[in-house]
């Protein structure tokens, strides 16, 4: 994204009630460059271009307006994509998103489990501090869905080395009377 495309998503976004600096919805997409027909494969499109240029700001300005515009199923492949990658620090977003839109395939299942173990360098003194927030999140969503392969992973993590994660999954497993 180039410094006017950003200016535009930065004028959109919390533009509700409309106010100086701020335009419609509308305007945004007359102004925005791009080629695409409907908000849904546009926002798709904003989404993979953040993903391969490895952009920490493109990744956060393609959120920003994914959750402006609203998530929907179709995205889901590019946020499971996102979660996966090491380059940015938007991961609870993007754990946020997968959650908005009721993701419930194995790949959803597979890249939550997956975040909720990861070590990302920025969550470096979150976890000195003893702070797992974006694995309880990842923990929380596994509970949300729910399916066999949820539960699978949720127990996984219930028997986790580290004592926050273990304790948060059982915590969550049972309040979501998936753990026993």
């Amino acid at each position: 994204m180039n410094s006017e495309q950003t200016n535009l998503v930065l004028s959109v976004v919390n533009n509700k009630p409309l106010r100086a600096g701020k335009i419609t919805d509308e305007e945004f997409l007359k102004l925005f460059p791009c080629t695409q027909e409907n908000v849904d494969d546009f926002i798709d499109d904003i989404l993979k271009n953040a993903h391969s240029s490895k952009d920490l700001k493109e990744v956060e300005y393609a959120l920003y307006i994914g959750f402006h515009f609203g998530f929907t199923s179709k995205h889901e492949d590019i946020l499971i994509h996102l979660l996966g990658d090491d380059f940015h620090y938007k991961h609870d977003d993007v754990v946020r998103a997968l959650v908005k839109i009721n993701a419930k395939s194995d790949d959803a299942v597979n890249a939550l489990y997956n975040c909720a173990l990861s070590e990302y360098d920025y969550l470096a003194d979150d976890r000195e501090d003893d702070n797992y927030m974006l694995a309880w999140n990842c923990i929380y969503a596994l509970a949300r869905i729910g399916s066999k392969y949820a539960v699978e992973k949720l127990k996984a993590l219930s028997r986790n080395s580290i004592p926050e994660i273990k304790s948060k999954a059982v915590q969550v497993g049972k309040s979501y009377g998936v753990l026993v």
